[in-house]
């Protein structure tokens, strides 16, 4: 996987910036990395003059989401389907995203905003939480 690939498959899983990025990739590694933001940045980017080197682990964090959001996205599938979607409400938090959804749980928010886009979810209302 190039630099350009990469940044597209952490696009596609929601993963934005490069502090998106290593955020994630500590929470998948425990935070136990010696990784950083400009390392996250030069896997996305590359270096002007030549392509730069990206870690494995990086890779398989990005496969890993691959995995994870193509087997969302059938299900969910599955369930439109029926006509029981249950990925119905766009989430401000990701507290709020987990103890709905605790398939989700750890992932960002914009993994979850990614797969409704993928699965052209339109009809949608905001979660709140009713305390």
């Amino acid at each position: 996987m190039n630099n350009a690939q990469f940044k597209i498959e952490c696009f596609k899983n929601g993963l934005y910036s490069r502090e998106q990025v290593i955020d994630f990739y500590n929470v998948v590694y425990e935070e136990n990395t010696k990784f950083n933001k400009r390392d996250a940045q030069l896997w996305m980017n590359g270096k002007t003059s030549y392509i730069y080197k990206i870690d494995q682990t990086a890779i398989d964090m990005i496969n890993m989401l691959n995995k994870i959001r193509a087997e969302l996205i059938a299900e969910e599938s599955e369930r439109i389907q029926k006509g029981k979607p249950r990925y119905t409400k766009l989430f401000k938090s990701e507290v709020d995203l987990w103890a709905v959804h605790n398939e989700l749980l750890n992932l960002p928010l914009n993994f979850y905003h990614s797969i409704l886009l993928e699965l052209k979810v339109t009809e949608l209302d905001y979660y709140e939480n009713i305390e």
